[in-house]
């Protein structure tokens, strides 16, 4: 099985055409067989020959770790609201 190619994008384009096109050079295609939801651990398995269930297990484990540290992170990286001065009362 080959991977699509798109002869007439370049790969260091910035666009969705040019990062798909930079995955299918690299052998990154996802299976229309033998997938699981997208086909992301497929690929994956496929491409770096690696056990079908191990690289969904190793995705699952990602996902698991990595999700609570970019909350973390974001956590840390966002301010907080500005205080704002409570509005005096107005007598009329």
């Amino acid at each position: 099985m080959t991977a699509p190619t798109y002869p007439h994008v370049d790969v260091r384009d910035g666009s969705l055409s040019g990062a798909r096109a930079w995955f299918a050079r690299k052998g990154l295609s996802r299976p229309r067989e033998g997938r699981l939801l997208a086909g992301v651990c497929a690929s994956f398995a496929r491409r770096y020959d690696v056990n079908l269930l191990v690289a969904r297990l190793c995705g699952i484990a990602s996902v698991l770790v990595l999700t609570p540290l970019v909350y973390v992170a974001a956590w840390i990286l966002m301010p907080k609201d500005a205080t704002v001065a409570p509005v005096a009362a107005s007598s009329a």
